[in-house]
Parts: C-alpha cells; sequence; structure tokens
C-alpha cells in the first residue's frame, strides 16, 4: 500500500510520530502485545505501522497486515448489509421485525422478579427494523450482568460469540422466549440486536451470512482477509488475544487466578490454536468477523466516499446519509436504560456523553459534552478487543486502531490515540 508523505493533505510528519510513541509506551510497559495503526485523509494513506509483536509467546513481529478479531467493529458491516436490502425494497425502518421472525410477534416486556419468577407487561409497540439498527430493540446482551433479563440470557446460554453449536435460527428461537429489557423504541441498550440483524439477512437473501457479506462487500472491496474463519494460509499472519488480570475473573471465569503468570495481562485466545481456525456454527453479525487495517479501511473508505467503489455504488449517497445521522432524541446517555437496570452500569464501545447512534455505529453530536478534539459528525466504533475506528467526513479523516486486548474499558488508549490524530492536522477543513 502506497503511503504519502502527511504534508500533501495537511498533516504533519513530526506530529504522527506522537502516535507511535504513544503504542510504543503501551506495548514497553507490557501493557499490549502489539498494534497496527493508519490514517487516511482526502483518499490517501499518510500513516500506516506495526508495532510489538502478533504473539509475546512466540515473538513474532507485528505486521502491517496482521489480522486480528475485530468482534464488534463487525456490526457496521452488518448494518450496511441490511441496508443494502432496505435500498432493494424488502422493508422500511418502520417494519416490524416479526414479518421476518414471525416468533417476535408477542414478544413481552420484563415487569419484576427474578430470574426464577418474574412478571411481563406488553409492550406499547412491536420491535421495528430501525430499533435493531439502532438498540432501542429492548434485547440486550449477557455480558452485561446488569439486569435480571441479562441474568436470563446468561441462564439460557444467548452469548452468540462463544456457544458451540448455537446457530443464528436457535439464538433467534432462544431470544423469542425472552422478555424485553423495556418496550421498543423507548430507551437504548447495547445489545444482540445487530446479530438478529445478520440473522434477517440471511431470512431475506436465502444465503448464510457469510456469503452475503462476501458476494455483496467483501468481494467488490476487495476484502481479501475479512470473514468469518482464519484460513490455513493466513494464520501465521492471525494475531494473538489477550486479557488483562484483573478481568480473568467475568471473561474467563473458569480460569485457575493461582496459576496465572505474575503480569498484567496474558495469554486468553492463542493464533495458532484459535476457534477462529475453524468454521463457526453462528455467524455472528454483532461480533463475529476478523480482518486487517487495509481491509477495514476499504470498507471505512466506501462510507466516507457515500457508498462508492470505483465507478459502482454499495450503497447510495442517500442511504449513507440516513444512516450517519443521530436517530435518537438525545445522546446515548440521556436515553439508556439506566432504569431498567441495578447497577446503572453501560457497556458499549464508545462513551455515550456527546455522542448518539445513527443506524450502525455511533455520531457526535455535542463535542463539548462528549469532551474530545474532532469534529461534530465524526462517526465510530470499537470492539471488545480494544479495536477503533473513526471517520471524521469534515476532515475527509479516517483512522483505525488494531490491538488484541480485553477488555477494552481498562486503558484510556481510544481517546488517546484518537488525540495524537488530530494533533497532527495543521491543515483543517473546519473553519474557527
Amino acid at each position: 500500500m502506497d503511503i504519502i508523505k502527511a504534508e500533501k493533505v495537511g498533516m504533519s510528519s513530526e506530529r504522527l510520530n506522537r502516535i507511535n510513541e504513544l503504542t510504543d509506551s503501551y506495548i514497553q510497559q507490557g501493557k499490549l502485545a502489539g498494534t497496527v495503526t493508519m490514517l487516511a485523509r482526502k483518499g490517501e494513506v499518510a500513516h500506516l505501522r506495526a508495532s510489538g509483536q502478533m504473539s509475546t509467546e512466540t515473538g513474532e513481529s507485528m505486521k502491517e497486515d496482521s489480522i486480528f478479531r475485530i468482534y464488534s467493529m463487525t456490526k457496521p458491516v452488518t448494518s450496511v448489509a441490511i441496508m443494502i436490502l432496505y435500498e432493494r425494497g424488502y422493508f422500511q425502518l418502520d417494519t416490524p421485525v416479526s414479518k421476518f421472525i414471525p416468533e417476535f410477534k408477542d414478544l413481552q416486556v420484563f415487569d419484576g422478579g427474578t430470574i426464577d419468577d418474574y412478571k411481563t407487561v406488553k409492550p406499547q409497540r412491536e420491535m421495528n427494523m430501525a430499533d435493531l439498527l439502532k438498540h432501542t430493540s429492548g434485547l440486550t446482551y449477557s455480558i452485561l450482568v446488569a439486569s435480571v433479563v441479562d441474568r436470563l440470557y446468561v441462564k439460557n446460554n444467548i452469548m452468540p460469540a462463544v456457544v458451540p453449536g448455537l446457530s443464528l435460527e436457535g439464538m433467534v428461537k432462544q431470544l423469542s422466549q425472552m422478555p424485553l429489557l423495556f418496550s421498543p423504541g423507548t430507551a437504548w441498550n447495547y445489545s444482540v440486536s445487530t446479530d438478529v440483524l445478520g440473522y434477517i439477512v440471511e431470512v431475506i437473501s436465502g444465503k448464510t451470512l457469510a456469503e452475503f457479506f462476501k458476494e455483496e462487500i467483501f468481494d467488490p472491496l476487495g476484502m481479501d482477509d475479512t470473514g468469518f474463519q482464519i484460513s490455513p494460509d493466513k494464520i501465521n499472519r492471525f494475531t494473538s488475544n489477550y486479557i488483562h488480570r484483573l478481568a480473568v475473573p467475568s471473561l474467563m471465569p473458569n480460569a485457575d487466578l493461582d496459576s496465572l503468570p505474575d503480569k498484567a495481562i496474558f495469554l486468553m485466545d492463542d493464533a495458532q490454536k484459535s476457534a477462529y481456525a475453524k468454521p463457526p456454527s453462528l455467524y455472528s453479525g454483532g461480533g463475529g468477523l476478523i480482518s486487517t487495517a487495509a481491509d477495514y479501511y476499504k470498507f471505512l473508505k466506501m462510507l466516507l466516499d457515500q457508498g462508492r467503489v470505483g465507478k459502482d455504488f454499495i450503497l447510495s449517497p442517500k442511504t449513507v446519509q440516513l444512516m450517519k445521522m443521530n436517530h435518537l432524541p438525545g445522546d446515548m446517555k440521556s436515553f439508556l436504560a439506566t432504569q431498567h437496570v441495578s447497577n446503572n452500569k453501560v457497556v458499549g464501545e464508545i462513551s455515550p456523553e456527546g455522542s448518539g447512534f445513527g443506524l450502525g455505529f455511533s455520531v457526535l453530536i455535542d463535542q463539548a459534552k462528549a469532551g474530545y478534539t474532532g469534529s461534530v459528525g465524526i462517526y465510530s466504533w470499537g470492539g471488545a478487543a480494544s479495536t477503533f475506528f473513526f471517520i471524521d467526513p469534515k476532515e475527509e479523516l479516517v483512522a483505525i486502531f488494531l490491538t488484541q486486548f480485553m477488555p477494552s474499558s481498562i486503558y484510556p488508549i481510544r481517546n488517546q490515540f484518537r488525540t495524537a490524530v488530530y494533533q497532527s492536522i495543521i491543515e483543517s477543513e473546519v473553519e474557527s
């Protein structure tokens, strides 16, 4: 990949080195094994750098084309997939989800009690397609463990990315037996909504989610290193995943803490022995993809270019415009489902203050409230292993940060990376 001199696109080569200093400091302190960072402006790549190691166990150096688990950075891909079908007339945003999943027609809302004895009430309205795209569906995540409904998910093994043998159809049938956390459209809560969208892609198209992604998105974009499984000829580029010691009890409950190495992070998923080397039973539209910086950049550039790929379009510019609007009545913080949970726990990949939510990613609507450098209109998201991206349409800027470390809430590196990116801009498109 050609990398131009930063000054040609209004950035400082000297200031870009601060990104290198940031990532190197984390690696030298043993907080991260390795990173790949990438920046592009005005359609030109101005920075691409690999640091550290793909595996601290083998000592294999990180490569610019190393392959990462991108987890929830899968969600924007699934959102684009469903919007491709939206453009073809299969549904409107207010179409009830029950049109494609009849079992969702009679979903009820949790109204108090325990996982063994609870009450439900009828929702104010049915869940619709927009609710799934913007996480106002009333669904939740077992990983939150912040409400009785979350714990019901745990009890019933509704964990799409980790339960062996669970199919998308099987997960949806399990969800149809669970109460909703709240009435659809009345709150925002991070959830398995995007996995449900992945299932709907399969229902409408008659193809697996993997097939649809490949035919409609990956092949047109030339994303040859992105998919749900690592192939044998690419496993030498696959990174190992690490976990912070403090997160072991929640993310690896069966691990023996006394036997862990005396260090901050340790191996969670060895690249050479990873489950990603085997075909998944469930194509998780919410978190199942692996990818590289160069591949994911192709996807993000398509969005920045209003859906365009060369002379063709994955989506119409008007559809991309619709996706990157805020679809909440305010920011995520003001619309969080905190009244429905026991500990006000917030789990997502972006701070909810000052950010609304579009159709597949967060959207910055109040920069002062969010408290970080950038531009109103930035859209972004991240993954559970601390990966992160953002697109700034005003600055024609795309930024990607890849690493493999869980959970993503331990370090403030995403905000630090964003600051390092913006301080490198010396010619801004935003008027003072």
